[in-house]
Parts: C-alpha cells; structure tokens; sequence
C-alpha cells in the first residue's frame, strides 16, 4: 500500500491570439460598453477592478483554467458538486490496481493534521486500508472485475481528477473551499491553487487572498 500527500498542478487556458486572460477577460467586456478604443497595455487591470466592484462577474467567464488534483474519493465527491465546471476523474471502474502500472497495489492519501503523538489514529486508517486493499486484490483474484471489487475501498484511496472552469467560477470554488470549515484536505489543496491563481491573476484574485488565506 502507498501513501501520498494530496497535490495540485493548475493550467491557465492562453487564446491562440496571445491575450492574457484579463486582457481576454476586458475585450469581452468592453463590448459591453463599446469602449474598445480604450484598450491600452495596462487597462485590463482597471476595468477588472470595476468589474468586481460593480458586480458584474459574467465577464471573468470569457477567463479559463484547469487543475489537475491528487486528493481522496471524498475530495472530488465534493468537488463535482460544482456544477458550472468540467471534469475528468480517475475510474475506479476501469483501473485495476492489480496491474503493474499501479504498481499492485492502492494508494490512500495521508490524514492532514493528526497530532497523536501516540500514532493511534494513522494506525488505525493506515491498518483499515491495508485491510481494504487485501479485501479487493482477494475479489479480483475470485474473478470479479474491479468495477465491483472497487466496493470495498476505502473513501482515502487516492483519486486523480482534472477540472476546468472560468474564472468566474473558480472564485466561488475558492469562496467555499478556501473557507476556514472547509474539509481539510480540500482547503489544502484549494489555498495552493488560489495562491498559484493570485500570482498569475492578481487583480482578479488578491481579495480573496486576503479574505480567505
């Protein structure tokens, strides 16, 4: 059995014209206002700014990016509840981790934040596993293809998923999975994707730095 960190590695979408996303994002928007003639090299800070103050977030849509994440099953149970969004999520259906590409064995992510100092807790999950994991391999070896012998693993199994979705949405993904009673897994993962999105995008992101972080 192996045991990994969660992980994010986020893609930012660039149109063939070259544009940056705010500068994608103010084009749409100036149509709006037909004040193309306004464009500058810097106004696309300035008109997001406005944006954001006046409330009209539909525009950040013409804005895209992807992430591809490394969590547990019931990360993305609650990540594909957002519905404005596309994904692609590792298939339990079809993986057989009996093959050697999966190295034969599972892989679970590791609890975040576990003080024990006696370690009864990380035993506890890590033996359950590892119980999860001899239950399976012993249903694929009595013939049961791993779309069924997938139903005794344990909702920690690690579980690769790729999302995509405008900026629009990827503020409200931060807005509720950035906040401070978030699971902690998903609040992990998500504070590094909004930092990588603030460094990238800052005025579209920076409050929420501040707010959330």
């Amino acid at each position: 059995m192996k045991i990994v960190e969660p992980s994010i590695e986020v893609t930012f979408y660039a149109p063939e014209d070259g544009k940056t996303p705010e500068e994608s994002i103010e084009v749409a928007a100036r149509t709006c206002y037909k004040s193309e003639d306004k464009i500058t090299d810097v106004s696309a800070e300035r008109l997001i700014r406005l944006l954001l103050k006046r409330g009209h977030h539909a525009m950040l849509e013409f804005g895209y990016a992807t992430a591809k994440i490394v969590g547990d099953r019931g990360l993305t149970h609650e990540l594909v509840r957002h519905r404005l969004a596309s994904f692609a999520q590792e298939s339990t259906r079809y993986c057989n981790y009996g093959e050697g590409k999966f190295g034969s064995e599972i892989t679970i992510i590791e609890i975040p934040g576990i003080t024990d100092p006696s370690q009864a807790l990380l035993d506890y999950y890590h033996e359950s596993c590892a119980i999860a994991e001899e239950r399976y391999f012993g249903m694929i070896a009595h013939g049961a293809k791993p779309e069924i012998a997938r139903m005794v693993l344990p909702i920690g199994l690690k579980a690769e998923i790729t999302i995509g979705a405008n900026l629009r949405e990827w503020r409200h993904i931060f807005e509720m999975r950035c906040e401070r009673h978030a699971h902690p897994i998903i609040r992990g993962v998500m504070t590094q994707a909004l930092q990588q999105f603030a460094d990238k995008m800052p005025t579209l992101y920076s409050d929420q730095v501040a707010r959330l972080l």
